[in-house]
């Protein structure tokens, strides 16, 4: 991708980090475990949300995080189908957030009206092991509408009182059309219900939302991943 500026092997993630620390072009860093590959990148995830693709065994190092892309337990947990409800409905209802349709044109996203704080639930059925969750935003107009969206994960059918995953949306990941936004839940997340709101007055509008989950023995740390 662009924002890689310099690619080459070094033995471990300490020596690619350091390398990254040293040159003042270097905003963040991934390493392969596999191959060893150290790219340094010129932004961070953050500031171009779009440009920067998981790969199997990779990490990535930026200075407020440190994402693990295909860790042993980490696993995509389809919520296709799954019962979703919305503050209110405009054209399209919850459901079409979880219709397993990758477009990001409105006709397959949910849509709110302009409420005083919309939101939009998921319920999995029972606890699982949430560790991420994906959002993939409008394509065709107003993807700077999830500006301030909030991820939450947990057992209460109010939204607002389950705890937050990641960080609320920014105007940097919000403004590219259909661009997939990633929150990382950390510490992982026990839920029911997986939710996005908007804290003020807003249009909620979502494409597809996927989750990953590990197991839930290993959820919070009680067991490490083998």
């Amino acid at each position: 991708m662009g924002h890689v500026f310099q690619m080459k092997a070094v033995s471990t993630t300490v020596i690619c980090g350091r390398d990254c620390s040293m040159d003042p072009q270097c905003a963040s860093f991934n390493y392969d475990a596999g191959s060893h590959l150290c790219e340094l990148n010129n932004q961070t995830r953050l500031q171009s949300p779009c440009t920067f693709v998981e790969k199997q065994d990779s990490f990535y190092f930026d200075e407020s995080k440190k994402t693990t892309a295909g860790t042993a337990c980490a696993r995509e947990f389809s919520i296709v189908g799954k019962p979703a409800e919305q503050s209110s409905m405009h054209n399209n209802g919850a459901a079409a957030a979880v219709d397993g349709s990758s477009s990001s044109a409105i006709t397959h996203c949910s849509y709110t009206l302009e409420d005083p704080a919309p939101w939009w639930r998921v319920d999995l059925g029972e606890d699982h092991c949430i560790s991420k969750v994906r959002i993939l935003n409008r394509g065709d107009c107003c993807s700077y509408r999830l500006e301030d969206a909030v991820v939450r994960a947990g057992d209460n059918t109010t939204v607002t009182d389950n705890p937050t995953c990641g960080s609320p949306v920014t105007a940097a990941q919000a403004q590219p059309l259909g661009c997939t936004i990633e929150f990382d839940c950390s510490p992982e997340l026990r839920a029911r219900y997986v939710s996005v709101d908007i804290p003020g007055k807003g249009i909620l509008q979502l494409c597809e939302v996927t989750v990953e989950e590990i197991p839930l023995d290993h959820c919070s740390g009680e067991q490490n991943c083998q």
